[in-house]
């Protein structure tokens, strides 16, 4: 799985730094804004100074060791949030991305407008919810372009399809506020022009 394959390249990088016994602080931050490509509500994780915010179902508060992520198997909305923050945060501690968070509420306008344009005259299939004004074909099979939500994350019918698109070579975009930290460790192009 993507997710585990992230986590893994994380764990790499930050081999023989001490990383793994720094610890990771997890605050819903229900007052926060997500992206507008987002459900959920937003849930911040601190690593090293360095603070990333994630949309999840399932926000919580808690505080444990990043070696607690490396291994785990990530098999509930809780546990992929704690991985989707943990690599967003840890990934911008080790300088990996400089984006951690969504953009502010002013950009979504011009955000949408430049994405529908981007994939204007292209075959597009997207997991995740869908995206207002992008005409998108039926099968991933079909698509020049697969666009991944960070919602898809979530849900196990969307992490196997990510799967598929993958295995079949698919270009693929990740999009949005959760994906910063895994776009960078996967190399995996983002859509998020304005996030901070």
């Amino acid at each position: 799985m993507i997710l585990h394959d992230a986590v893994v390249k994380l764990r790499e990088a930050g081999e023989d730094m001490g990383t793994e016994d720094g610890d990771l602080m997890y605050q819903y931050l229900p007052d926060n804004h997500v992206c507008q490509f987002s459900r959920g509500k937003c849930m911040g994780c601190e690593f090293g100074g360095r603070i990333s915010e994630v949309s999840t179902p399932e926000p919580f508060s808690a505080c444990m060791r990043l070696e607690n992520i490396y291994g785990a198997p990530l098999k509930s909305p809780k546990t992929r949030a704690a991985a989707l923050g943990a690599l967003s945060a840890a990934a911008g501690f080790l300088m990996l991305n400089r984006k951690t968070g969504p953009c502010n509420s002013v950009y979504f306008e011009d955000c949408r407008a430049e994405l529908i344009e981007f994939c204007s005259g292209k075959a597009v299939y997207i997991i995740g919810e869908d995206i207002a004004g992008i005409a998108q074909t039926l099968m991933p099979e079909e698509a020049e372009l697969v666009l991944i939500n960070g919602e898809a994350f979530f849900e196990d019918s969307q992490l196997e399809e990510i799967e598929e698109v993958l295995a079949l070579g698919k270009e693929v975009m990740l999009i949005g506020q959760n994906c910063h930290g895994l776009s960078a460790l996967m190399h995996l192009p983002l859509w998020c022009p304005y996030g901070v």
